[in-house]
């Protein structure tokens, strides 16, 4: 039994810290990329372009979200992250080829699900 709940255990342990470790290296990597461009304009972007940094942005601030409240910001992330996949397959005709989007929603899939996992079970 012991064995059991120590493995339990590994599992939750692991799959937070993966989608912790994660979830920083994609923010921060967002993060100096606009950093470096010196930040965006909103005002130029076109409709459909605000619309998608809208949702991406979304999808970061649900990765920080995340780190104290793992099923809510995972799902926020997972949301605009598959919104925005949508909104790319809508207007290309077909699916980004960058791995960091599906990376991002990797991270949040893994949130939601650690936060889940993680739950207290109610003793019926």
């Amino acid at each position: 039994m012991s064995t059991l709940h120590a493995s339990s255990s590994a599992l939750r342990v692991g799959l937070r810290w993966t989608a912790r470790l994660l979830g920083v290296g994609l923010v921060s990597l967002v993060l100096v990329i606009f950093v470096g461009e010196g930040g965006f304009n909103p005002f130029k972007l076109s409709p459909l372009e605000a619309l998608q940094m809208t949702l991406f942005l979304t999808t970061c601030f649900g990765l920080v979200v995340a780190w104290r409240w793992q099923v809510i910001g995972g799902a926020i992330s997972t949301g605009g992250m598959i919104l925005f996949l949508a909104v790319e397959f809508w207007a290309t005709g077909g699916f980004s080829k960058l791995t960091v989007f599906y990376l991002m929603l990797l991270s949040g899939i893994l949130f939601v699900v650690s936060g889940l996992v993680s739950r207290p079970r109610s003793v019926s």
